[in-house]
């Protein structure tokens, strides 16, 4: 590998120049698209005079929308983190958070073109601040038409742009992921069980860097939970995130410690999430009269995040599993990565075979069964081509 790219990994090929350009051109865009809709809508609800429910209303699109920004950030940040590292996995999760961003633009435009459509919801509530609408009804259906006129256009954009950046975005991921190789683990053992338990851990890391993202999604619907009467208290918005940070925080740190008894308390806080996180769903989907349903406005949102939350709950305890499975055997990749760290007898840096699944470039010959579970962390390897295979000295 040339200096260069090891210097610069985000710039190292034409391909991850264009995916980091392509990401950060989205965000920008989309940011101020999103930007623009909020200055109109913040225009148009200035003229109501709403009641508490209708304050909820406002309030919880004004958190979709600044929502969808923060996931354009995010999913900068996860490009960023994954060109950096060369993970696999991770590019492989920014693709589905992508997708993920489509399905929620769509959502997003429904959900506001209902909002643009109802205005104040009432007559009664129309109290225009200027005095270029009248104050009745017809004044409310122009002011309506109006910033319609203005949002529209804008947010149709939006709807255009994200899909277009997706596919974009897909294609030069997945031709990068076969450069990638895995590089992060270029120090490791060539150890099969080793070069497992490696991908189990980076597809671990990556899953709770999501769960992070929309755990704390789902906590920010719920913070206008008393205006919108899902609730009397703002209890359980405050445990969401308390608990959440808490549960992440300490699935991380058994990670990194490689601690099995961490993760089986993690597992434990998991399975009950999961619990929860049905119960909520339950709740939120079951059907109402049109005149009392809290979740009128705010449904489509809640389900998605709610049931994305539980999807990515239940996937990070099974990867979890593995994972204290891997310790119990023993099986420490952090341990390994320390051992490897030595130099061999000529004074050269021990180099092995890149970890990565897809790669088209290298192969192993999964016959080789190691004598013991330490065979190969105890002998020096060397880069070998397809026709190539490991033996020990």
């Amino acid at each position: 590998m040339r200096s260069s790219e090891r210097k610069n990994p985000l710039f190292a090929t034409k391909e991850t120049i264009i995916t980091l350009s392509l990401v950060v051109a989205e965000c920008i865009i989309i940011c101020i698209l999103e930007g623009m809709v909020v200055s109109w809508h913040l225009k148009m609800v200035s003229n109501c005079q709403m009641d508490m429910n209708g304050q909820g209303v406002s309030e919880s699109d004004l958190i979709y929308h600044s929502l969808f920004i923060i996931g354009q950030a995010f999913q900068v940040i996860l490009c960023i983190d994954a060109l950096y590292q060369k993970n696999t996995a991770q590019l492989i999760s920014l693709i589905l958070f992508g997708l993920l961003v489509v399905v929620y633009g769509g959502i997003q435009l429904q959900q506001h073109l209902i909002l643009e459509q109802i205005g104040c919801g009432s007559s009664e509530a129309w109290s225009p601040i200027g005095s270029e609408w009248e104050k009745s009804e017809n004044g409310q259906e122009a002011a309506i038409g109006y910033f319609e006129k203005k949002m529209r256009p804008i947010e149709y954009s939006i709807i255009g742009l994200i899909p277009a950046f997706f596919f974009a975005l897909a294609f030069f991921a997945w031709k990068i992921r076969k450069q990638f190789a895995w590089d992060n683990y270029r120090n490791f053992s060539a150890d099969m069980r080793v070069r497992s338990a490696l991908i189990t851990t980076s597809i671990l890391v990556t899953l709770l860097k999501l769960d992070f993202y929309f755990v704390f999604s789902f906590g920010a619907q719920l913070i206008p939970s008393q205006k919108l009467q899902y609730e009397e208290t703002i209890t359980e918005t405050i445990l969401v995130f308390v608990l959440g940070a808490a549960i992440l925080c300490l699935a991380l740190v058994a990670v990194y410690r490689e601690n099995k008894y961490l993760m089986g308390a993690f597992l434990v806080c998991g399975l009950l999430s999961e619990v929860y996180f049905i119960y909520s769903l339950v709740k939120i989907a079951k059907p109402r009269g049109d005149g009392n349903d809290p979740y009128q406005f705010t449904r489509h949102f809640l389900v998605f995040t709610t049931t994305i939350a539980a999807v990515l709950c239940l996937v990070t305890i099974s990867v979890a599993v593995k994972c204290a499975m891997n310790w119990h055997k023993d099986i420490l990749i952090f341990d390994s990565q320390e051992k490897k760290s030595r130099k061999n007898v000529d004074g050269n840096t021990t180099h092995d075979l890149p970890i990565d699944q897809g790669s088209e470039e290298f192969e192993l010959d999964t016959s080789f069964q190691p004598h013991s579970k330490n065979a190969l962390l105890n002998n020096d390897n060397r880069r070998v081509s397809k026709t190539d295979v490991w033996t020990i000295e």
